[in-house]
């Protein structure tokens, strides 16, 4: 399936399970609310708080459908049984009053025997029509089974059927009992369950795994179970006792009220551990994200609520927003900034943006509000009011998260709060950098660190603290170099406008094929992907040359008096250059003047050409061919490498050669795989391949630096460890400039290039580690502030991954405000973003001798003991503490990446 999440959210809604085992139906729950005479159960022990069917479990327990074990586990990934499934239908329907009047003992036949614990549901069941004796006869004759029929696993089919019966959709079924299902093994669904799949299916409560089978033999787990009853109860005529529907007309951080079809309104208590979610998944929402007249479900006890979720998320309201010019309380009526009184109902709710309830008096001028007024009530007046901001006067400092200069508007995270506010630029602003001189909106930067002052919602001073590294990607063609390689200009790829950009002092350029590329290998005309920081580009890649390289080319003849070299390509065909004396000449890595050309490159020999506009720039003879391997016999000893021209060159491997594999001594031509990027190297003669030798660029996550002998200890992405020599290796450091073997970190990066068993370079990386302040899903950017507070903006592009905590992958629009993050890139340049996982805990104690924290429990599942990174960031708001500053019964926040803790907030 799609992932174990995915697959095991889906797997819920294909089948139904309830207790498996015996249950107690009144155990005692782990975590109880007292309302009343009634406890309340909120959560099961062995259920985390992020398990995948949390929600189900959770909103069933709460509605008294579904109990724990005798120990209070719920025990979500155990099979149910049948009598266990019947249960939970029952009771979701209602039914549990009538289960305990039963006063005479039902006798089942032989076929048919149950537990004590369920033989009055399974009665009720029968009587009801969810099951019936003839049926659970047939089955049971063709089944088989050792177990009794009441601790059968329950299957997929079969839970299909007894829920569609139970939510009073049979006639459906039936009108569907003879039309085939889209699932692959549709021949094994049961003639009588047919129908009952497939309205389980049209009604959006079951689906298929992702190979295309719905599987109907499968049993079915109590999470599973749990989920097929939630989602099924969107149709069910009776709710459940404790369930209320009904349209939102509000919701403060105390109470939630509701409007039922008939008008009729209702308010309960809100419970401070209530929990919201919505129609669009199972992931919890914030309360806020309800709005008024949404059509919503709670689960509520005793007049408290403790689940909610949206049935639907249309509004049914007439909204008027504006600036409050005047509130007059004796008319109830408020006057906004397009100069229209509107009435206000005289127990109109007041709230702020955050659904905290407020009074009328808290509604000052100048405030931006919302009236709001439900379509579905008939009435002029407006009941609700929303104070989106009150005036603000204030001088703080904080980093921009937002910036549109068309609107003249900024949102900026306030450090202090960690809250972010949007404002207005006032027509009168006045900006400057952190020296006081005087710059306009255009010098403003997402990322950039400013103390600002707002005036009634007005920002009428900035001044940039500390600007934000900014990082693009731009793509283009070459339209020429500067003679003093300072700054290039290209035409870019959307549109056709020039664009120049600066050049940064060490600027890096990639070229394929060509392994030490400067910037005077790059011509006019070459496409060419800049990377740009801060207005410099700092690296060059060409993604398309106007140079095309000729490789192993054999020599037909060449005239000394005219200079004019005829080859032939490996395909064949002619190739005519006209030489001159500029051309250089390369004879086993030795240069030589073009005059010793005609003696030395004769008629037959192999030759590599470098040709720019039909001019030969470069001579090399051929010893050594680089490119991918794309053939590799070893029945017929044939090797075919294509070159970054893309020359396919096939040869026979005469005797075996030498095969060098990064990692790998003694490899072998077995070793080799379609696809590794190797050089082939020939003999005197040409004719013979001596040596393979692989190139290998990766990346690897250093665990131990040995200065003395220099050497890094490292582990690769399936966690192998290698201890590698950097004697003598180029270190280059993330800005490019030379390091050393103490500029690397423990549990930072390095991508080490092999050439074979030999490391020719070895590239520091230093990711980019700290917490989110702005995000762009649209431009995939984001705006990181470091722990040392200064701000990054990184500008994926296209070419990147994401990761929770390095394993589970995620969307770029998953990434939320004030998530932690690690960003770098990758050995083939993609951008990896790993955000890291956070969590409430108590702190049990930190040992400094292994440099561990362990925690306390508050579920079986939780990890008690965490290594740290050894950079970690400890901090109570922007105050940095040290780790031993951490005692037993603190509360804190973690961020785990990798498995290490890398943040931790008191």
């Amino acid at each position: 399936m799609k992932n174990k999440k995915l697959a095991s959210a889906i797997v819920s809604s294909l089948i139904v399970t309830s207790l498996a085992g015996t249950p107690a139906l009144a155990a005692e729950p782990t975590q109880t609310t007292q309302t009343g005479a009634t406890t309340v159960k909120t959560s099961f022990p062995d259920v985390s708080s992020d398990y995948w069917g949390i929600r189900h479990i959770s909103k069933l327990a709460l509605e008294g459908i579904i109990d724990g074990f005798e120990d209070g586990a719920y025990r979500a990934e155990n099979s149910v049984t049948q009598q266990d499934v019947l249960i939970m239908a029952t009771r979701m329907m209602g039914l549990q009053s009538e289960v305990d009047a039963m006063t005479t003992s039902t006798v089942f036949p032989d076929f048919m025997l149950v537990d004590n614990y369920a033989r009055n549901y399974v009665a009720i069941a029968l009587q009801k029509g969810l099951i019936s004796n003839e049926a659970e006869k047939e089955r049971s004759a063709s089944e088989k089974s050792k177990d009794k029929w009441g601790q059968r696993k329950a299957t997929r089919e079969w839970v299909a059927e007894v829920v569609i019966r139970a939510i009073g959709k049979a006639s459906l079924a039936q009108s569907l009992s003879s039309t085939t299902t889209a699932f692959k093994d549709n021949s094994t669904i049961s003639s009588t369950t047919l129908g009952y799949v497939n309205a389980a299916v049209a009604l959006k409560i079951v689906d298929g795994f992702e190979d295309g089978t719905f599987q109907p033999k499968g049993a079915v787990t109590r999470a599973q179970m749990a989920a097929f009853l939630s989602r099924s109860q969107k149709e069910l005529v009776n709710l459940p006792s404790r369930v209320k529907k009904g349209y939102l007309t509000s919701l403060t951080s105390g109470s939630i009220g509701l409007m039922d079809k008939d008008g009729n309104t209702s308010t309960y208590k809100l419970s401070s551990n209530a929990v919201f979610y919505g129609n669009k998944n199972d992931t919890a929402i914030a309360a806020k994200t309800l709005e008024e007249t949404y059509e919503v479900s709670i689960v509520q006890v005793n007049g408290t609520a403790y689940y909610v979720e949206i049935l639907s998320d249309e509004l049914q309201l007439d909204i008027k927003e504006g600036s409050l010019l005047k509130l007059n309380l004796s008319t109830m009526k408020a006057t906004l900034d397009d100069y229209e009184s509107y009435d206000l109902a005289s127990d109109v709710s007041v709230t702020d943006a955050q659904g905290r309830g407020l009074s009328l008096g808290d509604v000052v001028a100048g405030s931006k509000i919302q009236l709001r007024k439900s379509k579905i009530v008939k009435t002029d007046k407006y009941t609700s009011i929303i104070v989106k901001q009150v005036p603000v006067n204030k001088t703080s400092t904080g980093a921009i998260q937002t910036l549109n200069k068309d609107a003249l508007q900024v949102t900026i995270l306030e450090t202090a709060s960690g809250q972010a506010e949007t404002y207005s630029f006032s027509s009168s602003l006045i900006a400057t950098l952190a020296d006081n001189t005087l710059v306009d909106i255009n010098s403003l930067h997402v990322g950039d660190t400013v103390d600002y002052t707002v005036k009634n919602n007005e920002v009428v001073k900035v001044v940039v603290k500390k600007q934000a590294d900014v990082g693009v990607s731009v793509e283009g063609t070459l339209k020429g170099l500067s003679d003093d390689k300072t700054f290039l200009t290209i035409t870019k790829a959307t549109g056709s406008a020039l664009a120049a950009y600066l050049l940064a002092d060490n600027v890096r350029v990639q070229i394929n094929g060509l392994a030490t590329a400067s910037i005077y290998d790059i011509a006019s005309g070459d496409q060419l992907k800049l990377d740009v920081l801060n207005n410099k580009v700092t690296l060059i890649t060409v993604t398309n040359r106007s140079i095309d390289n000729l490789y192993f080319a054999k020599i037909d003849s060449y005239n000394s008096t005219s200079k004019l070299l005829t080859v032939i390509d490996n395909t064949g065909n002619p190739h005519a250059y006209k030489l001159t004396d500029t051309v250089s000449i390369s004879y086993a890595g030795t240069s030589l003047p073009f005059t010793s050309f005609g003696g030395t490159f004769t008629a037959g020999k192999y030759v590599d050409l470098l040709v720019s506009k039909n001019t030969v720039t470069q001579i090399k003879m051929s010893t050594q061919l680089d490119g991918s391997l794309t053939q590799l016999n070893l029945q017929t000893n044939d090797i075919t490498l294509k070159t970054d021209s893309g020359q396919n060159l096939t040869f026979k491997l005469t005797y075996a050669p030498q095969v060098e594999l990064a990692n790998k001594p003694n490899s072998t031509l077995s070793d080799l795989k379609v696809g590794d990027n190797v050089s082939l190297l020939l003999s005197f003669d040409q004719g013979i391949v001596t040596k393979i030798v692989t190139s290998k660029t990766a990346l690897y996550k250093t665990a131990l630096i040995n200065v003395n002998s220099k050497q890094l200890t490292v582990t690769d992405e399936a966690n192998t460890t290698y201890a590698i020599s950097l004697d003598g290796v180029p270190i280059v450091k993330a800005d490019q400039t030379v390091g050393t073997l103490s500029d690397f970190a423990i549990d930072d990066y390095v991508k080490l290039t092999f050439k074979g068993l030999v490391v020719v370079k070895a590239e520091i990386i230093s990711p980019i580690r700290g917490k989110v302040t702005a995000v762009n899903a649209a431009s995939t950017s984001l705006t990181i502030q470091d722990f040392s507070g200064k701000n990054q903006v990184i500008n994926a592009g296209s070419n990147y991954g994401v990761k929770l905590n390095g394993g589970l992958d995620w969307s770029f629009s998953s990434i939320k405000v004030g998530d932690r993050v690690q960003v770098m890139k990758d050995a083939s340049d993609k951008v990896l973003i790993q955000v890291a996982v956070a969590s409430k805990r108590e702190v049990d104690n930190y040992n400094n001798i292994v440099n561990q924290f362990i925690f306390k429990t508050t579920t079986s599942s939780d990890k008690t003991a965490y290594n740290i990174f050894p950079r970690a960031y400890y901090h109570k708001g922007t105050e940095l503490v040290a780790p031993t500053s951490f005692v037993s019964g603190d509360i804190v926040t973690i961020y785990v990446l990798d498995n290490k803790l890398v943040e931790i907030e008191k």
